[in-house]
């Protein structure tokens, strides 16, 4: 719930630091979905099923909109500016993990064993996705502080590195959590 909550406080702050109205909205959606999560962190998914999915569903189709628009041209003028379509589908995979999560702990309510996630298919795979979000969090701080200076790459701005690495470590967590 901490990670989620940090994730949001810096993806909102994020919004005012953004140079286009894009990573604007890239900003606010990171923001809304990581808010979500620690609404679910707080115990809430039982109440707010409704609500929450809607807010999860609604960045999970604005990642979805970046992935199939290009604009008029990938360059200076269209959407994908700095971000790409990876990005964009890193993006929609984290929004469908939250959306898991979500449901895992909105039906989850009652008894323990009353879950039906309580599969092994489905406990192995809650666990290797805590696995690569861990993975995914490692490289985002890597790709934030750690990129050479002789490295052709380009280093993530810190604040969405910072942010997309808390959010993938509260993932991480609240996969290993439902599993």
């Amino acid at each position: 719930m901490l990670l989620f909550g940090a994730a949001a406080v810096v993806g909102f702050g994020a919004i005012f630091r953004a140079k286009s109205a894009a990573a604007r909205i890239d900003a606010g959606a990171a923001g809304i979905l990581a808010a979500a999560m620690a609404a679910v962190g707080l115990g809430w998914a039982p109440l707010g099923v409704v609500q929450l999915g809607a807010a999860i569903g609604l960045v999970f189709l604005l990642f979805v909109v970046r992935i199939v628009y290009q604009g008029p041209g990938t360059g200076e003028k269209g959407w994908t500016t700095g971000t790409g379509r990876w990005s964009a589908i890193y993006g929609a995979a984290v929004a469908a993990l939250a959306g898991w999560v979500l449901l895992s702990a909105s039906s989850g309510a009652g008894s323990v064993w009353d879950h039906p996630g309580h599969q092994l298919g489905i406990i192995l795979a809650d666990i290797m996705s805590a696995i690569l979000m861990l993975f995914a969090a490692t490289g985002w701080l890597l790709g934030t502080f750690a990129m050479p200076a002789e490295s052709k790459s380009h280093a993530v701005p810190r604040l969405k590195g910072v942010r997309e690495a808390l959010m993938a470590a509260g993932l991480a967590v609240a996969l290993y959590a439902i599993s």
